[in-house]
């Protein structure tokens, strides 16, 4: 294992590099009046960004760690296109929002259950990717009469109901959770460390990172409109500072504080098999013990695959029909 691989897989997907192109529409909701702010619990700040379809279903997208707000204009697109209206709120410590300490990822589903009942919203789906799946589960066991669906995409299972999670992932060579557990200050170090290549030696950091991805992610990442809109996504994540990192990696690791053999939601998992940030063997802990869920792999998929139009086209179809058919009940 290369020094850099241990670095991005720290990160679990987190890239940055220099790119000539900037697309019109990443410059358009880089503006400030495209962000939009809640404050909460003395004065915190969340921030929090919508796209796709004003007028659509309602989904709740979980940004992956590092992440941000900006993830939601890779949907934006085929969310038009499908009739869905995508919001993401940053976790505490993530692009603009206020960090807090201790986070656990029920607190994720309360907060987002504050923002459904400042934006109106009854019923709406979930959709969370890599590190954002943990999370989009926890709004899941909340709200079961709210929750039209809940998509994991290329996320973690519960570590302490796998117990040989860490073992997996020292098999795939990420040992970010054994040293996070036993070299703590280390583990801090680098984080900071691949925070400040990312914002300060972009061109070295985005060569090393995507030599070390399979096949299938640097194909997505050769489409200069999906690289630069990475690109910023992963700047924007750690403009205040890495706390939020930490902490979101540390909590997903951690024994979840609910049980997701009690999900009521419709549940779906989707993984590729030749990701090299989740072994796939998570996705299959997941479907084995969320009550009916639907597992689905892909032998010639990556981490990222989220970001490719067409497998955009699938979930996107898949979730029409699921809330087509919960309105015609």
């Amino acid at each position: 294992m290369t020094d850099y691989k241990f670095l991005i897989v720290i990160f679990l997907v987190i890239f940055t590099g220099c790119s000539s192109h900037q697309t019109p529409d990443l410059e358009l909701y880089m503006a400030e009046e495209a962000s939009k702010t809640f404050f909460w619990d003395n004065n915190r700040k969340v921030s929090w960004m919508e796209c796709g379809d004003p007028k659509g279903f309602p989904v709740f997208f979980a940004h992956g760690c590092p992440g941000s707000r900006l993830e939601s204009i890779f949907l934006d697109a085929k969310a038009r296109k499908y009739g869905f209206r995508i919001i993401v709120f940053e976790r505490p410590g993530f692009g603009r929002s206020d960090y807090i300490e201790g986070y656990p990822l029920l607190s994720f589903a309360k907060d987002l259950e504050r923002v459904a009942d400042a934006l109106k919203i009854k019923e709406f789906g979930l959709i969370g990717w890599s590190s954002g799946g943990p999370p989009v589960l926890a709004a899941a066991y909340h709200m079961p009469n709210r929750a039209a669906f809940v998509f994991s995409v290329s996320g973690y299972t519960d570590f302490g109901k796998f117990e040989d999670a860490k073992d997996l992932m020292a098999e795939y060579k990420l040992y970010g959770p054994s040293l996070s557990e036993n070299r703590p200050r280390l583990f801090n170090r680098i984080v900071e460390m691949v925070s400040w290549t990312d914002r300060h030696m972009p061109n070295f950091y985005f060569k090393m990172a995507k030599g070390e991805m399979c096949l299938p992610d640097r194909n997505i990442l050769n489409d200069p409109h999906v690289a630069d809109l990475f690109i910023r996504d992963q700047k924007e994540a750690t403009v205040s500072g890495t706390q939020g990192i930490l902490q979101d990696l540390t909590t997903q690791w951690e024994p979840w504080e609910f049980d997701f053999k009690q999900i009521k939601v419709p549940a779906y998992i989707f993984q590729g098999k030749q990701d090299t940030f989740v072994p796939w063997q998570f996705a299959q802990h997941l479907g084995d013990n969320i009550p009916g869920a639907e597992l689905h792999f892909y032998e010639d998929r990556g981490h990222l695959f989220i970001l490719e139009p067409s497998s955009q086209d699938e979930l996107f179809c898949r979730a029409k029909r699921i809330v087509n058919s919960s309105f015609n009940e």
